[in-house]
């Protein structure tokens, strides 16, 4: 079994989904608290693995590595999101204040746990007010805000999905292009033009917040993920509840049937 280590910004931000939709869906106050606690750690190292990146192609064409790692070992998280998108993009970004607010907050939250400076349940106290979904939604709006400044795509994972590669006996996420992501909208049943005019649709809802917003709010309203082809089985598949045995038996299997490995050739 090899570790799962590709792109920290996606890595961390797909564990930040994974661990809000269980804090949401826990049935035990341990649980909860467990659930809620990953959310903070992933979703702070989410933004701080997307702006890391950012700032590392900025500075790699005129800096050595050792210059590079000074810039990023420097600064906390919140001084990051607030003085690095003018640094890197020569304007602020158009994020809410309230979410800024709201991610300060996770990061003292987060702090605490890790640094706790008292004794007893008033530790957890503000843990207990954190809507997990909340810090989903505040760490997707600032990379959204990042990609809208930029005038560049946002990643298709930031609705949560992940696509699985179905094999016999595999089933790890990995990363795909923005056009097969419209394909897959489109085999969902959306009136996604995946094939001609798709570069205008995603500019419209793949390159802005309101975009996003428009997007997420269909694909949190789906009970299903993308079909199964049977006529090519290891196509990749859009999945909305990657991480669980059920869908990595329903998204990320290939049976032996459908491959032909039960046929016998020959006499």
């Amino acid at each position: 079994m090899n570790l799962w280590a590709t792109y920290p910004a996606w890595q961390n931000y797909s564990s930040l989904f994974r661990e809000a939709t269980a804090a949401q869906e826990a049935k035990t106050g341990m649980e909860k608290s467990h659930h809620l606690t990953a959310s903070l750690y992933f979703g702070i190292a989410a933004l701080e693995a997307f702006l890391n990146d950012k700032m590392r192609a900025h500075l790699t064409a005129t800096n050595s590595e050792d210059e590079i790692l000074d810039v990023l070992r420097k600064g906390e998280i919140i001084s990051k999101l607030r003085k690095w998108p003018g640094a890197l993009l020569g304007k602020s970004l158009n994020v809410k204040d309230e979410t800024l607010d709201l991610i300060i907050f996770f990061n003292d939250v987060r702090g605490n746990l890790t640094h706790p400076k008292t004794h007893g349940q008033d530790i957890y106290a503000n843990l207990a007010t954190v809507d997990p979904i909340s810090v989903v939604d505040s760490v997707a709006e600032y990379i959204v805000r990042f990609h809208e400044a930029e005038r560049t795509t946002f990643p298709y994972w930031l609705f949560g999905w992940n696509y699985l590669n179905p094999r016999p006996d595999s089933y790890e996420i990995f990363l795909i292009n923005d056009q097969q992501f419209c394909f897959s909208l489109e085999a969902l049943g959306f009136q996604v033009p995946a094939a001609h005019g798709g570069e205008a649709w995603r500019d419209q809802y793949l390159r802005t917040f309101e975009g996003y917003l428009v997007v997420r709010h269909c694909l949190v309203a789906l009970d299903r993920c993308e079909p199964k082809s049977a006529l090519f089985p290891f196509k990749p598949i859009l999945c909305r509840r990657w991480w669980t045995s059920e869908h990595h038996r329903s998204c990320g299997h290939v049976t032996a049937k459908v491959i032909g490995a039960d046929r016998h050739d020959g006499p």
